[in-house]
């Protein structure tokens, strides 16, 4: 369960995003729906949505058990299915890996609220970054403001 100690991106954190359990193939995310994650209509923002798509179907990819290592990944195509409206504020997405080779893996996301209604499903394809092809990953030398020095972005 090292994964509850493992610093998250930035963007991970802005919107709010707690990892309920990480393990090799699955990830369960969750996030409670803020005022600025709606639409005009008063609903989650389907770009919101998608992000948690986007968050769990890497993740399911990207798990690494050794505490001072990751796995990283680029997502190369991202499908979302919008299914249904939440009635509640707490999202549950549930990533699923499909299937991997050497560089590349794919995955199936499904977006739940707490009532078990489903949101949206979700299916990408992720390439591994060099150094994450397998679960020993790389070690954790940058912090995300370092990373955001590097592509000259303002923390």
């Amino acid at each position: 369960m090292n994964w509850q100690y493992k610093k998250q991106p930035p963007f991970n954190d802005h919107l709010g995003v707690k990892i309920n359990d990480w393990q090799e193939g699955r990830v369960v995310i969750s996030v409670t729906v803020q005022a600025e994650h709606l639409n005009t209509h008063g609903v989650p923002h389907g770009g919101f949505i998608t992000s948690l798509i986007d968050i769990a179907g890497s993740y399911c990819g990207l798990y690494c058990p050794h505490p001072h290592r990751r796995r990283r990944s680029l997502t190369l195509s991202l499908n979302a299915n919008f299914t249904g409206q939440a009635k509640t504020n707490q999202l549950t997405a549930i990533g699923q890996l499909t299937s991997t080779g050497r560089k590349i893996f794919y995955s199936h996301t499904e977006v739940y609220d707490s009532l078990g209604t489903l949101i949206a499903t979700g299916q990408m394809t992720m390439r591994y970054r060099s150094g994450s092809e397998t679960s020993q990953g790389e070690a954790i030398e940058e912090s995300p403001t370092e990373i955001a020095k590097e592509i000259e972005f303002e923390p």
